[in-house]
């Protein structure tokens, strides 16, 4: 009879103690959101015209890289969707936000009309959504960007 008594009283002992520690641990902050890992090639775009018609574009030969940093909470994208260089990124919010749309192209050639609907994407995207392999980012009523995990 001692025995169970004891086994009770250092069980809920135990439970008394793991509900403390839970209690007195710090709440998450709502601003650090857990960000994809890895880093993910731009495949391809769904442009929206004035009159709402897609034009979807693939980019077999993209070298346009997306990566995240969780640390800075930042999407960062570095290289060429067809022939200009495009660096710059935003800063991510709760709730997949994207702000602070910051591109530069080095000016010295003209881009392509594809390279042209890219940039205006990522300039207007304002969000982003992960799923599996890919992260699509929003470009309010104006299109979206794939971009496909790499190996």
């Amino acid at each position: 009879m001692k025995i169970k008594f004891l086994v009770l009283l250092l069980a809920g002992a135990t439970s008394l103690a793991a509900c403390k520690k839970d209690k007195d641990a710090p709440a998450p902050n709502p601003g650090d959101t857990q960000l994809p890992i890895g880093t993910y090639k731009l495949v391809q775009s769904i442009n929206y015209d004035s009159t709402g018609k897609a034009d979807t574009l693939k980019f077999p030969l993209s070298d346009l890289s997306l990566s995240f940093d969780q640390a800075k909470q930042t999407a960062n994208i570095a290289g060429k969707p067809e022939s200009i260089q495009i660096t710059g990124g935003y800063n991510v919010k709760a709730n997949n936000v994207l702000t602070d749309a910051v591109f530069t192209t080095p000016g010295i050639a003209p881009p392509t009309a594809n390279d042209a609907v890219v940039l205006n994407l990522l300039k207007t995207g304002d969000s982003y959504e992960a799923k599996g392999a890919t992260v699509t980012i929003k470009a309010k009523d104006k299109g979206f960007l794939v971009f496909s995990a790499q190996k």
